[in-house]
């Protein structure tokens, strides 16, 4: 018989070792910074359409359901004639952190994000330190109306304009008042960075309007992370104007049953040439608004009638 040849030594493989060392790494940082982590609730109240789980005190989340209820009486006031709006669904998700340290803990990985949606949950944290501490649960709640409740599928600019249009508008009376400015809001507060000069024309020169074709579009314009609060002013002040325009306000509800891109947009509201004048007219007038002395405009929010 022939001796079978005796295999050489497996030799250890320190390269396959250190690339499996490095693969474990990588990994354990990737799930650190974007894995949510385990989260409690301290509470659970609900409202007439809120299920609010929490870890704010009793009486912010007690608050937040109030706020969020007058939001939902808002929304179904103005769009609750839609053929896809839902008059009859479960409970709406939200849950509510006690504060931004909270928040961004169990929900690592979120960039800018001081609040979002994703379905079924809206998940916010109680803004304690702002003068106005509801207008980002505000607006993430009204992505989850558009989406779980009218049923919309709108286009980048009409959906974040929507949610802008709601949460910068002011609570007076026990009511929200939708489109009466509350300057204590995002991206209001940033109104300085539009529309700087008197002219439409300058504004596209210098950079401080973006046109509104590429606003509706969703293309070329300029990069989000160069333009990131102009972007949202340029969606907040559209969707204002066109709702708060009777000239444009039924207009307003078709396009939003057909999702609000450009070819939509000019078939309902007009040719984007015609109406982007009319827009930065409208822009020009808040920022005079919010620098000015109308008492009527810094109690209500109401802008004063166009001259």
């Amino acid at each position: 018989m022939t001796a079978e040849p005796t295999r050489p030594a497996r030799r250890f493989d320190w390269g396959t070792v250190r690339l499996l060392i490095y693969f474990i790494i990588l990994l354990s940082v990737v799930v650190w910074k974007y894995c949510p982590r385990p989260w409690t609730p301290a509470r659970t109240i609900e409202t007439p359409h809120y299920t609010i789980a929490s870890t704010a005190s009793q009486a912010q989340t007690e608050e937040v359901g109030r706020v969020v209820e007058l939001l939902y009486n808002a929304y179904s006031n103005r769009f609750g004639t839609l053929p896809t709006f839902r008059h009859e669904h479960p409970k709406l998700k939200l849950l509510l952190y006690k504060d931004r340290r909270e928040f961004r803990w169990v929900n690592p990985g979120l960039g800018w994000a001081e609040a979002f949606y994703r379905k079924p949950y809206c998940r916010a944290y109680f803004s304690a330190d702002e003068l106005n501490p509801y207008h980002w649960i505000l607006h993430e709640a009204v992505h989850q109306l558009n989406r779980e409740v009218a049923q919309l599928d709108l286009v980048k600019w009409l959906d974040e304009g929507t949610a802008e249009y709601f949460s910068t508008s002011r609570i007076q009376g026990g009511q929200l008042m939708p489109g009466r400015i509350d300057p204590n809001t995002y991206p209001v507060w940033w109104m300085d960075e539009i529309a700087t000069a008197p002219d439409l024309q300058a504004n596209l020169t210098n950079g401080s309007v973006i046109p509104l074709r590429a606003i509706i579009s969703d293309h070329g314009g300029p990069g989000m992370n160069q333009a990131f609060n102009l972007y949202y002013l340029h969606w907040w002040t559209l969707t204002h104007f066109i709702f708060e325009n009777p000239k444009y306000r039924e207009s307003a509800m078709v396009l939003l049953q057909r999702g609000g891109g450009l070819e939509a947009f000019e078939q309902t509201i007009g040719p984007v040439a015609a109406v982007e004048p009319e827009w930065h007219r409208h822009v020009r007038r808040i920022k005079a608004a919010l620098g000015g002395k109308d008492r009527n405009f810094h109690k209500t929010g109401q802008l004063p009638p166009d001259p």
